[in-house]
């Protein structure tokens, strides 16, 4: 497929993903004491045209009311597919027709454990976890309702519905919280974002705050910080390096000690739930978060594209840093990556539409590196960031980056690898009917 013949399709791309961003509005209420949080939210800007609409929430959480632009109406729930939530959907008369332009606010109340002693992580069973004087929620505890994407036939993971929020936060014996981004603050404070960036994570109660050079901290040992600093500056020079832009953005590191596993991730916080502080084991996690939210923050994301863009290239970004700095996980996550390559090969051989959990899969990538070689493959890395610097919006610039790939003979393997990656493209501007392929890493 020539790449020039589908600049047309460009604006179609940008267009699709254009729709005005959802909208969280919330006030919620924390007691570390009784153990509950109480909340309620108004959702506006719904992606939706229908007479159904479905949101996750977690199991010990309970829906107290649902009303739509103000009058109060059914819902049912069920857990299917949902680890440790229920999924509510709510129910209008045929007369009613959920809009873009309606608002929707649910009205919870939800309890929490106290899982201080490691005996009692046996009887975890999907409560939100207060520990050692913090309450954490994460994406994964599903605190907040998220809404189910009904618009098209691909997996959340593939099209994860985040919004923009405003949300008050209130617990009054608490010594503050952490929501989202930035700093922990006061009781009563309303926490902002107006760019759709990722999930929300919450935590509340003994934060001790210390900024950093490289990162944040958020109840890190005073002597452990010099070593995550050394690691945040090591990858912060890297991306600097693979990008040539320069980004004031840094990531919050959280140790939020807890007999309850739960590590995570989110575009701009990690959460290390071990009891200490281990370098070694958050590089993989580092490597990734890091290298999205610097992504993010350097580039600016508009649209959907954009961000699952980054999202691919982060991936790719984290492969590259983990194979200079950590070469015992380089060769064990390459392994699995190469093990996979040949049945990638064989989907694209066979022209099927099939829609990959990342836009660009890691071994998309790694075909095209065997392909044109480490160096020309370094280039073209380099020319996707460059063509983004200027303003290009991303197919622009991922097509860009292609046809500036120096090769005296461009193989069959080379045109149809081309091809597929540019249907990528398409196929998300369309929401077309097309099998998913997930990718798991």
């Amino acid at each position: 497929m020539n790449i020039k013949a589908l600049l047309f399709c460009l604006l179609l791309v940008n267009m699709s993903f254009a729709q005005k961003l959802s909208h969280l509005d919330g006030t919620v209420n924390i007691s570390l004491e009784d153990e509950t949080i109480d909340a309620t939210y108004t959702l506006s800007n719904l992606p939706v045209d229908t007479q159904t609409l479905s949101f996750r929430l977690n199991e010990y959480i309970k829906v107290k009311s649902i009303e739509l632009n103000g009058d109060r109406i059914a819902s049912s729930k069920v857990p299917q597919n949902c680890n440790d939530c229920l999924i509510y959907t709510v129910l209008v008369g045929c007369e009613v027709v959920i809009t873009p332009e309606s608002t929707l606010t649910i009205e919870t109340e939800g309890k929490f454990k106290n899982f201080d002693k490691p005996k009692s992580a046996k009887r975890y069973k999907g409560e939100l976890v207060y520990s050692n004087g913090v309450l954490r929620a994460t994406n994964a505890d599903k605190w907040y309702p998220e809404i189910v994407n009904k618009s098209s036939n691909v997996s959340d993971y593939m099209n994860p519905f985040n919004y923009t929020y405003a949300i008050t936060a209130n617990c009054t014996d608490c010594e503050s919280i952490y929501l989202g981004k930035g700093k922990p603050q006061p009781s009563g404070t309303t926490f902002t974002n107006d760019q759709v960036e990722g999930d929300l994570i919450l935590l509340a109660g003994n934060l001790k705050y210390t900024t950093g050079k490289y990162a944040n901290y958020i109840n890190v040992p005073q002597d452990k910080i010099p070593a995550l600093e050394a690691t945040f500056e090591k990858t912060r020079g890297f991306l600097q390096d693979i990008t040539q832009v320069t980004s004031d953005s840094k990531v919050v590191y959280a140790q939020v000690s807890s007999p309850v596993y739960g590590n995570e991730a989110s575009y701009n916080t990690i959460i290390n739930t071990s009891q200490n502080v281990d370098v070694a084991k958050i590089d993989d996690a580092i490597g990734e978060g890091e290298a999205y939210y610097y992504l993010s923050d350097a580039f600016k994301p508009e649209t959907q594209l954009d961000r699952m863009l980054l999202q691919s290239l982060a991936k790719y970004v984290k492969l590259r840093y983990l194979k200079k700095y950590s070469t015992n996980q380089y060769n064990t996550l390459n392994s699995f990556i190469e093990s996979k390559t040949t049945n990638t090969e064989n989907r694209l051989a066979s022209n099927q539409n099939e829609l990959n959990a990342l836009l660009i899969s890691p071994e998309q990538f790694k075909i095209l590196e065997n392909e044109i070689g480490e160096a020309e493959m370094n280039t073209f890395i380099s020319n996707i960031f460059q063509n983004l610097k200027v303003g290009k919006l991303s197919m622009q610039a991922f097509t860009d980056s292609f046809d500036q790939i120096q090769l005296a003979n461009k193989s069959e393997r080379f045109a149809q690898l081309e091809k597929n990656l540019l249907t990528q493209f398409e196929l998300r501007a369309t929401i077309p009917e097309a099998r998913e392929v997930l990718t798991e890493y």
